[in-house]
């Protein structure tokens, strides 16, 4: 099967110039202060620190712990931004908690703007490795389904589709969906796999004797799906996390572990140190 010959991919996304936070019924919600006067912009312009700000407000929602404790103790398994209108909505209850993850959506949306609610399905992520011992004890319980999580997918649903006529989105969805980019991009990499999610765009196609396409691409969500796919597969780099200082940034190799080789060195030698130290601990007992 021949390859695609893609020549560009262009993407046409809305953006308003403000955007709020502001809560509704027990739930906080990011609120775009002017939908009409939104401005159309390509996220592809400079796609390394898009998906570089990905990564950076999804990891600040993988290191929140007290939000996985929440979800945790709530019984949602899978993560799901519906299972929030079942048992109340993290960031609208612990708010001083929640800061850290807020300041960090809100700094992502002021610059690329909001992704779409999808009608059609929720928004979901895996829980972070670290929590895998945990996941694995427990089991979700069917018993617990009934009438209750029925009212509420109704009340979940209803909710999406006025968030769609205004432009707005759950702080709750915008922080699963970064998470679950997070995730994808970071560990993602390391299993050697990455999955695009409800990613679309429209092909424009030139007539000659290889046509040569061009995608047009209108959702924020779809652009960083296939800025990665790019990025990994044309271009042969990955979104990495330095094993040493904790920066995210462009690896020219897919095996890359540090962002310089200054952090190389100084990852080395704190190890040798700690080598050095369990060593003689050994040698004194």
């Amino acid at each position: 099967m021949p390859a695609l010959n893609f020549i560009r991919f262009q993407g046409a996304v809305p953006r308003c110039q403000y955007y709020t936070l502001s809560e509704y019924q027990g739930f906080l919600y990011i609120i775009p202060e002017d939908l009409k006067g939104a401005r159309r912009y390509d996220p592809f312009a400079d796609m390394e620190a898009l998906l570089l700000d990905v990564v950076r407000a999804g990891g600040q929602v993988a290191a929140c712990d007290s939000f996985f404790e929440y979800a945790i103790a709530h019984d949602m398994f899978p993560l799901r931004d519906a299972g929030f209108w079942l048992h109340g909505d993290f960031f609208a209850k612990h708010p001083d908690e929640a800061r850290p993850v807020l300041d960090a959506l809100m700094a992502f949306v002021e610059r690329y703007g909001l992704p779409a609610w999808e009608v059609q399905s929720m928004a979901y992520a895996d829980y972070p490795a670290r929590y895998a011992p945990r996941l694995m004890s427990r089991r979700h319980d069917p018993d617990r389904e009934g009438t209750e999580e029925t009212r509420y997918l109704i009340e979940y649903e209803l909710m999406k589709r006025s968030c769609q006529s205004k432009g707005s989105l759950p702080v709750c969805t915008l922080a699963i969906l970064l998470l679950d980019l997070y995730l994808r991009f970071l560990e993602g990499t390391e299993r050697g796999d990455f999955f695009l999610r409800n990613s679309e765009w429209m092909i424009h196609y030139e007539h000659e004797k290889t046509p040569r396409l061009n995608a047009q691409v209108f959702d924020l969500l779809s652009c960083i799906n296939l800025a990665h796919a790019f990025l990994v597969s044309g271009e042969g780099k990955a979104v990495r996390q330095c094993k040493h200082c904790g920066k995210f940034f462009i690896a020219e190799d897919l095996r890359a572990e540090y962002c310089s080789p200054r952090c190389r060195g100084a990852y080395n030698s704190k190890m040798t140190r700690k080598r050095v130290k369990e060593r003689k601990l050994r040698e004194g007992q």
